[in-house]
């Protein structure tokens, strides 16, 4: 009997251990995924795991770099008045909510584009600056992203020759797609929406951009 009991014991402590260890709330925010996930679908292995992504560091820096725009010929079905150049310096980053999908590795989270730079036409400028919330879906390490917001900008100018965007505050729509070309090097095109959406009067007129982008991936 004795030495029956003695080749339980090892089994049993190992069980009481993994019992506690199961039982115990956890130290560090990476066991979170670890102890979500298998609860996700009791069945077997969930195709979705619940991730935080960025919570340790709060709101985290995906990259930065410079972007170059030009006018679209129509702002959403209007007629532009003026051809637009727009150069700034974008900077991108990681909002501390997200989901990821186990089976293909696509991503879901949510982003926030700031950008800062000039908006020329008709021998006009304007400082501008812009901040959008993004949700974006992106493949593993972020080979490829795509991503559509609405946030807003604010304009120093907002006269353009015979084009009057209304006011210095303008509604900002986009939608870009992204790709991680080298390890130290981002590329993409972005659409870009300016608009009053109504809000300084019927004859104010916004711009369509059409942007490249080029950024530092961190």
């Amino acid at each position: 009997m004795s030495a029956i009991r003695r080749s339980l014991a090892p089994s049993l402590l190992l069980s009481l251990a993994l019992t506690m260890l199961a039982q115990a709330p956890s130290g560090a925010e990476e066991m979170t995924v670890i102890a979500v996930a298998p609860r996700v679908g009791e069945g077997g292995d969930s195709p979705l795991r619940a991730q935080a992504l960025g919570s340790r560091e709060g709101m985290t820096l995906i990259r930065v770099g410079p972007r170059v725009g030009i006018g679209g010929d129509s702002p959403l079905g209007e007629e532009q008045k003026a051809n637009f150049q727009q150069y700034d310096v974008a900077a991108l980053f990681r909002l501390p909510w997200g989901r990821q999908e186990w089976a293909s590795g696509l991503k879901f989270d949510t982003r926030l584009l700031t950008t800062a730079g000039e908006l020329a036409a008709a021998g006009q400028t304007s400082v501008m600056a812009t901040m959008v919330p993004l949700l974006a879906v992106s493949s593993r390490n972020d080979g490829i992203s795509v991503d559509i917001g609405v946030g807003g900008g604010l304009f120093s100018n907002y006269n353009f020759g015979v084009q009057n965007f209304g006011g210095p505050f303008q509604i900002v729509g986009t939608v870009g797609i992204g790709f991680h070309l080298f390890p130290n090097f981002h590329a993409g095109y972005r659409f870009q929406h300016f608009s009053d959406a109504g809000i300084y009067g019927p004859t104010s007129l916004g711009a369509d951009m059409h942007i490249l982008e080029l950024s530092y991936p961190f």
